[in-house]
């Protein structure tokens, strides 16, 4: 029964991390172009941010 639990815990977890993952992915060129803009360095803060809050949320709720 326990186990039972923990494989669907760890099945769901994996499952919400697959959007954040492709949201991740998507955000690589920018990621990768933003920095070296002087003016675009907030939003590459903003970016990295939001992306480790959504990561930090689908783990959190896999517990």
């Amino acid at each position: 029964m326990i186990l039972a639990r923990w494989t669907q815990r760890v099945f769901l977890t994996l499952l919400a991390l697959l959007p954040v993952l492709v949201v991740t992915t998507a955000f690589v060129p920018a990621l990768l172009v933003l920095p070296f803009r002087r003016t675009r360095v907030a939003d590459t803060q903003a970016l990295v941010r939001q992306l480790t809050a959504w990561t930090r949320e689908v783990l959190r709720a896999g517990r």
